[in-house]
Order: C-alpha cells, then structure tokens, then sequence
C-alpha cells in the first residue's frame, strides 16, 4: 500500500483567502464609490473639513495675536516689505554709482581751460 498524503501549505491558503478578500472588497467599494449618494456624502465631509480648518486657522490666528506671536501674514507681510526696501537700496546705489561714475570721469577729462606756463618770475627779495 502506497502512503499517500497531501501536506497542507498554510500559507498557500492565507494568500488565497487574502486574494478572494481583496477580490470582494474592491467590488464591494467599487460599487459604493460610483453611486451618487457616495458623492454627495463626500463632498459633505470636505465642506465639514475645509470649514473645520477655516475655523482652526481663524482660533490660532486669535491665540497667536493673543500671545503677542507674529502669524504667517505677518511674517509674509515682512517679508515683502523688507523685499521693496532691498528693491528702493538697490536703485539708490545704482544712482550712487553713476554719479561717482560721471565725477570720476569729469575730473579726468581735460579741462577746458587752456594749461597756464610754469611760473618763473620771483617775488622781490624783502631790503635787509
């Protein structure tokens, strides 16, 4: 007589009932998401959501102007005014910067009046 017996592989069945779950599970919700009723609680729950935001941003807005804490506008608000200043500081040394510029180069050009003779003539010698 020949002993035959079948082993059992545990694990072969775990991922079987695992692949049939995922199966049914994904038609299941499949379904559900494609009804209208699906969309309509949805868009419910981001109007909750994005209102519960608005509401925390606007209660830690208050906290932090409580606390005498800059918000993110302050520090935006800064920000772009420290940017407009840099911007005005930039066209000022530029201004600077020509005029030196056309200094510089009106000392070095000739003069236009004629250059005077060397000086020769001495002063009188003071009667001792």
């Amino acid at each position: 007589m020949a002993n035959t017996t079948t082993t059992v592989d545990p694990f072969a069945m775990f991922q079987e009932w695992v692949s049939n779950s995922e199966r049914q599970w994904n038609g299941f919700l499949n379904n559900a998401m494609a009804t209208d009723e699906f969309s309509q609680t949805m868009g419910r729950m981001m109007d909750v959501y994005l209102n519960m935001q608005k509401n925390l941003n606007e209660v830690m807005g208050r906290y932090l102007q409580l606390i005498n804490v800059p918000t993110r506008n302050d520090i935006l608000g800064i920000g772009e005014r420290l940017a407009q200043i840099e911007d005005r500081l930039d066209r000022i040394e530029s201004g600077v910067s020509l005029a030196v510029r056309a200094q510089t180069t009106a000392k070095s050009a000739p003069a236009s009046t004629p250059a005077r003779p060397p000086r020769t003539k001495q002063p009188p010698k003071a009667a001792s």
